[in-house]
């Protein structure tokens, strides 16, 4: 009998080790909220004029909204926007023809690229020792969505102010028009959680966007664009 009572005790023991490894989560939303940075391409697309020739790192900023179907299964809901905005160096040529020195100019891609996508997660729990607490979660998935730019398609000017005509302008700042697009993307995360509801989480993507604007100037050869762009942001993870 005393045999018995050790074997059932056993195998409940180990049932119930399963059962805890393959429960839902406590919760299965999860709200957050994320800043960094991310790197982007320079566009192509536009005329090579109007491209520049360096980008760098921007601020990004997004909000995120999760549902887990189940430990290993992720939906998410993300919006987030950064600027796009890229330099070059144009050779000037004054109305006589001559040749002046070269000046730099700016590219306003999009003054907020705003993002609202979805995505699909394949989730790998971590668990206390106890196989009670969901203490992490690294999550691998992809996503879809749109992409809205805001830009007012305004062209700036500065006066050359060196000879031979100082008072020669130039375009020294090109907006592109605002735009909607698609985006696609894979992601990458990891949270931990340092209390059961709250938790830190850093998230990597590389995200593909193609945008059509309204610009219509230069015969709308500015009109479309596509980039890629990088975000690596730090966040907090509240679950409910």
């Amino acid at each position: 009998m005393k045999a018995l009572l050790l074997t059932v005790a056993a195998l409940m023991a180990f049932a119930g080790s399963m059962f805890a490894q393959n429960l839902p989560p406590d919760y299965n939303w999860e709200i957050g909220v994320n800043g960094g940075l991310s790197g982007f391409t320079r566009p192509l697309g536009p005329a090579i004029a109007y491209q520049g020739t360096r980008s760098g790192l921007v601020p990004d900023f997004s909000l995120r909204l999760d549902y887990f179907l189940n430990p290993h299964w992720m939906l998410n809901l993300d919006i987030g926007t950064r600027k796009w905005q890229t330099t070059g160096t144009w050779q000037l040529t004054d109305q006589l023809g001559q040749q002046l020195k070269s000046k730099p100019i700016t590219f306003v891609v999009a003054d907020h690229a705003i993002t609202e996508s979805v995505g699909i997660n394949y989730v790998i729990p971590f668990y206390d020792r106890y196989e009670t607490f969901n203490k992490a979660n690294l999550n691998f998935g992809v996503m879809a969505g749109l992409v809205t730019t805001t830009n007012d398609g305004s062209i700036a000017y500065s006066t050359y102010n060196a000879a031979p005509d100082s008072s020669y302008t130039y375009v020294s700042r090109y907006d592109y028009g605002f735009g909607i697009g698609y985006s696609l993307g894979i992601q990458m995360g990891f949270t931990y959680y340092i209390i059961p509801r709250l938790g830190v989480n850093i998230d990597v993507a590389m995200r593909y966007v193609n945008v059509g604007t309204n610009d219509a100037r230069y015969g709308s050869e500015n009109n479309h664009f596509y980039l890629l762009y990088f975000p690596e942001t730090i966040g907090l993870r509240w679950r409910f």
